[in-house]
């Protein structure tokens, strides 16, 4: 794994995670995406239901570092399925207009991930998000939206073992990925004003002619590429046919790694790189959890044109979202730290996130 002889481009990882209560992960977080060459990250939060999300840290980021972190806000869904008083709560769509006023370059949402559906009990299409999707046609904010997962974790006999521990191993009970992909689609046909990123490139990987008509049907649609492993190895199956995609729809895809504050390994953001930037056959990092252990050990690389790099890269993330990261304000931004400190208060949570980055800031 050599960082040093990959191109000297802009690049954007559009798909990074900075969580959990150590503020101090975020520093060696960005000197690691530097050291591979990413200028820019768009940190995601995510918010589960029933508890507090983690648009606190985001926050944090991104106050400290204004210029090179872009932030999608997590939905609070605390409200969900506990008995908290209301008036600490935001409708889905007000949550949409607080923290595009904050400064918040779009928002992330979990709700299509199988368990996270399942958890919730909310179709995608329901009309609970009605007025959250209109909103954000309104105001132009876009979404990174993790919706499926891939389609083995289904069969115990093919889902590799990494995905079994964290309970990624779906059965009956769960929604099925059919299902879920009419759910969002019938969003996409409501709602064809609304400015998606899916993550991990969908989950069609294995499926280029369904993922080349969605991108024909729905010009606001983008994939992101952040690994799930598995699409690394679906598109070397056939790479010609990979490659032939990629040139195609190069106006439609996003560098993404799904790079945390939490587990710095280069080897995650050097895998997508390689297999874009060189036509190598490669083993699969076998020090990151969520890669390893694999029955597929190689992945062949599609070696795509400088011109298609620069816009996968950075230039068509930043037509879809801004040129620059969006200027924090500091005073809505505390607002909103106040109240997720109130409801981390009323659900016992701890540490508490909100107050600790509330005061971190206004020291």
């Amino acid at each position: 794994m050599d960082l040093s002889e990959l191109a000297k481009l802009p690049i954007i990882d559009c798909h990074t995670h900075f969580g959990g209560d150590d503020l101090g992960a975020l520093e060696p977080m960005l000197e690691a995406e530097a050291e591979a060459g990413i200028d820019r990250v768009n940190i995601l939060t995510v918010g589960f239901p029933g508890q507090v999300s983690a648009d606190p840290v985001g926050i944090y980021a991104k106050a400290r570092h204004p210029e090179s972190i872009y932030l999608f806000a997590g939905l609070d869904q605390s409200f969900l399925g506990r008995d908290l008083d209301h008036r600490l709560t935001h409708s889905l769509a007000r949550q949409a207009e607080i923290y595009a006023a904050l400064g918040a370059d779009g928002i992330k949402m979990l709700s299509g991930k199988p368990d996270a559906r399942k958890e919730s009990g909310i179709a995608l299409d329901s009309v609970v998000y009605d007025d959250y999707f209109a909103r954000l046609c309104e105001i132009d904010l876009p979404v990174l939206w993790h919706v499926n997962d891939p389609e083995e974790f289904w069969d115990p006999e093919r889902a590799p073992e990494w995905a079994k521990a964290p309970g990624w191993l779906y059965d009956d009970t769960s929604p099925s990925s059919e299902s879920l992909y009419l759910e969002c689609e019938r969003v996409l046909e409501k709602y064809p004003g609304l400015k998606i990123i899916f993550a991990h490139f969908y989950f069609l990987s294995d499926f280029l002619p369904r993922a080349a008509a969605l991108l024909d049907r729905c010009p606001n649609v983008h994939f992101d590429l952040a690994p799930g492993i598995e699409m690394l190895h679906n598109f070397g199956k056939r790479p010609e046919q990979a490659r032939e995609f990629f040139l195609k729809y190069q106006d439609r895809l996003i560098f993404g790694t799904d790079f945390s504050g939490s587990r710095l390994m280069l080897s995650r953001i050097w895998v997508v790189r390689n297999f874009l930037e060189t036509d190598e056959t490669f083993h699969v990092p076998t020090d990151d959890d969520l890669f390893w252990p694999d029955h597929r050990t190689t992945i062949r690389g599609i070696a795509l044109p400088e011109a298609a790099l620069k816009k996968i890269y950075a230039e068509n993330f930043q037509r879809l979202v801004s040129a620059q990261p969006k200027a924090l304000n500091v005073e809505l931004a505390m607002a909103e730290l106040d109240r997720l400190a109130m409801v981390s208060d009323a659900l016992g949570t701890s540490p508490n996130m909100a107050r600790r980055v509330a005061a971190t800031l206004a020291a």
